[in-house]
């Protein structure tokens, strides 16, 4: 409501030093608007009209007294919500003849003000295009306000240019700005430019998750990982990392940067505090992690993690290799036989017959061994290595 009363009384000073104004005039208008400040009861209301009237009457031949006059009634009638008609008096202020050019588009910025802050974007825009036109040098205020009408209607590619010179006139671009800015730039695949504008609202902004994220993401999408990776790495310290996909996504983009180790460690902290859930994705991305890091055995209990909770076949499949190959022969004998009531590929049961029966081997119960071998005999992928091992247990048995 009071927008518009900011915007008047700074015209009004700016009339009253360039000597274009009687002071009288000026006192009485700065007395009235004085008063609409301290909100009026409606006595007072009818009051204030009836002077502002009377004002318009005297003035009269007065182009600019008149102006500054229908400029101060809007601010009233805006006041008392009865915005048509503040519109309408400041349609009559900028029809008023012999205005300087300065004083026009300062009229036209307070209706372009009216008409956005009523959601009326095509009026503002014709306003403000009016004024960015005429105006010797436009405000970065009014590019901004231009740049805003046209995003609230979805036009972003038009809006764009004018709030990037709103960004370059100010020394400070306001934090909506930068954001509108970035917005514009995203929308119309400008990438380089919405870096340039994240990274000014990362730098003014640093506790801000949103902008710490965005900025990871346009150097994805730049094919930039590195950078991206070190912007999320800085999230994660931040502690605004809090969520499984935001995990994920570090973690990913670390390990794209050979940071396999890091990555199972701070999965490995974040299941640990309950910061996330030990979901699927998790798991395996710790298991993957350990498994590129290097980390054999650490990656062994994360795979057995995985598997134990969500009984994945294939996770299962993996897990029985690893205990062969480390000689885990108990383990490996439990493991095979829940993996043989799971639903398998021919070539992943041919080969479970087949661990099978070399871990029973392993245990010492021959008899186990050769049957399961004789099972996986049958399947053409494992055949030749199954009937290896019969052979090889019956020549030691014998």
């Amino acid at each position: 409501m009071f927008r518009l009363f900011l915007l008047t009384s700074f015209f009004l000073s700016q009339f009253v030093s360039a000597a274009s104004i009687s002071p009288r005039t000026f006192n009485a208008l700065n007395d009235i608007q004085q008063e609409i400040s301290q909100q009026p009861d409606t006595d007072q209301v009818n009051d204030l009209n009836e002077r502002l009237t009377e004002m318009a009457e005297d003035l009269a031949g007065n182009s600019l007294g008149l102006a500054l006059v229908y400029q101060t009634h809007a601010q009233l009638k805006t006041y008392e919500q009865k915005i048509d008609q503040a519109q309408q008096l400041l349609l009559n202020a900028l029809a008023l003849p012999n205005l300087k050019p300065d004083t026009l588009n300062q009229l036209g910025s307070v209706l372009a003000y009216s008409y956005f802050n009523q959601g009326q974007y095509k009026q503002a825009i014709d306003q403000l295009k009016r004024i960015v036109e005429n105006a010797e040098k436009p405000s970065a205020s009014m590019y901004a306000l231009l740049a805003a009408s046209y995003y609230s209607l979805e036009d972003l590619p038009s809006g764009f240019p004018y709030i990037e010179k709103a960004c370059l006139l100010s020394e400070t671009p306001k934090e909506g700005w930068l954001q509108m800015a970035f917005a514009g730039s995203y929308q119309t695949k400008q990438y380089e430019k919405a870096v340039k504008y994240v990274n000014q609202l990362v730098f003014n902004f640093p506790d801000k998750k949103d902008y710490w994220q965005q900025k990871a993401g346009i150097h994805q999408i730049l094919e930039d990982y590195q950078f991206a990776a070190v912007t999320k790495e800085l999230t994660y310290k931040k502690g605004f990392v809090n969520k499984e996909s935001d995990f994920i996504n570090l973690g990913q983009l670390l390990v794209s940067q050979g940071e396999a180790f890091k990555v199972a460690m701070v999965l490995e902290n974040a299941l640990a505090d309950n910061v996330i859930e030990p979901s699927e994705k998790a798991l395996t991305l710790q298991y993957q992690s350990w498994l590129q890091a290097k980390e054999i055995n650490r990656a062994i209990l994360a795979l057995s993690d995985l598997y134990n909770t969500y009984g994945n076949a294939a996770d299962g499949y993996q897990l029985l290799q690893y205990y062969v190959d480390a000689e885990s022969w108990a383990k490996a004998d439990e493991l095979a036989l829940v993996l043989l009531n799971q639903t398998l590929t021919k070539k992943q049961k041919a080969k479970v017959y087949l661990y099978q029966g070399m871990v029973k081997y392993r245990l010492g119960d021959d008899r186990a061994a050769l049957r399961l071998l004789g099972k996986s005999s049958a399947f053409e992928s494992t055949s030749s290595q199954a009937k290896s091992w019969m052979s090889y247990i019956k020549q030691m048995g014998a």
